[in-house]
């Protein structure tokens, strides 16, 4: 970016040849354009030419072993009896681990309230993990204590909502999360653990859409959106519960390894080649779908998110992996095993036995922000008018 120019200069993912120079107000009404386009009208090139041969080894012993074994733990103790299997875990589990190392390791030691005095030591918490306790942020809040002073908590921010006056916030992702946590005091007994709930009545909820998250969500319009960004925007705000300055999101796990149901119903069209493209299409469209608008409401609480799964060389890394190695979403593997097949094996040669099978549950359930009953593609009340 040239600031005295007024210019940009944009490089391509895949290369730096197709770079290409925008002034500063063309490469904002098109970001604007990128993130308010419906999911339905993003398209882009497909190369079918894949090498996918059904008759894979990897394919065979998976499907052996499904069949052969019931209980989920003697599958995934057998699915990690291949070589390729075991030696795609170890490489994926020493990538995050590289990633959550620099992610947390790369700031200034200090907390909220310490940052602004030099002089000052600081022991309390820097780093906090958005924590519904399910498979991705529990990962990566284990990883995190690998690199983070022994002394120094972490906080693990937990958000729930209250639909009426009557509900509790004894939500899914509340019970999840407790259950998680325990098991990570099992696993790193000699990190102080902190489990913050974050409540949210229904009035609150409603007054900072209108006023704050609605503005923040911005280009994106959707029920979903402003669920999501809702969700985030509490957890970050955390009231006076956490002083962290970095916050750790399991963002891109879903669409890296294969955890929505989509994907589940794009291999039951189409087989191996409609769940490779369903899987391009999710890493295709995150940026302006999901991580400008995070990034955003989590901004507003002065925290910075950082995502261990977006890392460059782990991205890179995952993208060459044919899609059976990401996930095997087929009837003998059902939800909670085949849904991020591989991330699972992570978390169970981790150690988590829980947390392994724990199934896939959108943030926006689990912390019940959302109504079952509205269409999450539909544009929410706040943005009728606008």
């Amino acid at each position: 970016m040239d600031i005295n120019k007024n210019s940009i200069i944009l490089h391509s993912w895949e290369t730096y040849e197709n770079s290409q120079i925008l002034t500063l107000d063309d490469w904002i009404q098109s970001c604007q354009e990128r993130q308010s386009l419906p999911d339905e009208e993003f398209c882009f090139d497909f190369q079918s030419s894949l090498n996918l041969n059904e008759k894979d080894s990897v394919i065979t012993h998976i499907e052996n072993v499904s069949l052969n074994h019931k209980n989920k733990q003697h599958i995934f103790e057998s699915l990690l009896d291949n070589e390729v299997i075991l030696n795609t875990v170890k490489d994926i589990c020493k990538l995050l681990e590289k990633s959550v190392q620099v992610r947390v390791q790369t700031q200034p030691n200090k907390c909220k309230l310490c940052i602004s005095n030099e002089e000052t030591y600081c022991n309390h918490c820097t780093t906090g993990i958005l924590f519904s306790g399910g498979l991705d942020c529990t990962i990566l809040a284990f990883l995190a204590d690998k690199f983070l002073p022994k002394k120094q908590p972490i906080d693990l921010i937990n958000v729930a909502f209250k639909s009426n006056d009557n509900s509790s916030y004894d939500v899914p992702d509340r019970l999840t999360g407790k259950q998680s946590y325990e098991e990570l005091q099992r696993l790193c007994p000699d990190r102080l653990w902190v489990f913050h709930e974050v409540n949210v009545p229904k009035e609150q909820l409603e007054e900072y859409q209108s006023l704050i998250i609605g503005d923040l969500v911005y280009p994106r319009k959707t029920i979903l959106d402003e669920s999501l960004g809702s969700a985030l925007w509490f957890a970050a705000r955390a009231g006076s519960l956490s002083h962290c300055r970095i916050l750790l999101l399991g963002s891109g796990a879903d669409e890296l390894f294969g955890g929505y149901v989509r994907h589940r119903n794009a291999y039951k069209r189409q087989g191996w080649l409609g769940l490779s493209k369903e899987l391009l299409l999710d890493w295709k469209r995150i940026s302006f779908r999901n991580l400008a608008r995070d990034n955003r409401v989590i901004c507003d609480h002065g925290r910075q998110p950082r995502m261990p799964y977006l890392d460059e060389d782990l991205i890179d890394y995952v993208l060459n992996l044919k899609p059976w190695l990401k996930c095997y979403p087929s009837e003998t593997l059902p939800c909670g095993i085949g849904d991020k097949l591989i991330l699972r094996l992570v978390a169970f040669q981790l150690g988590f036995v829980n947390v392994t099978f724990l199934p896939k549950r959108a943030l926006q359930f689990g912390s019940r922000i959302a109504n079952k009953k509205e269409k999450g593609n539909d544009i929410s009340k706040t943005f009728m008018n606008t």
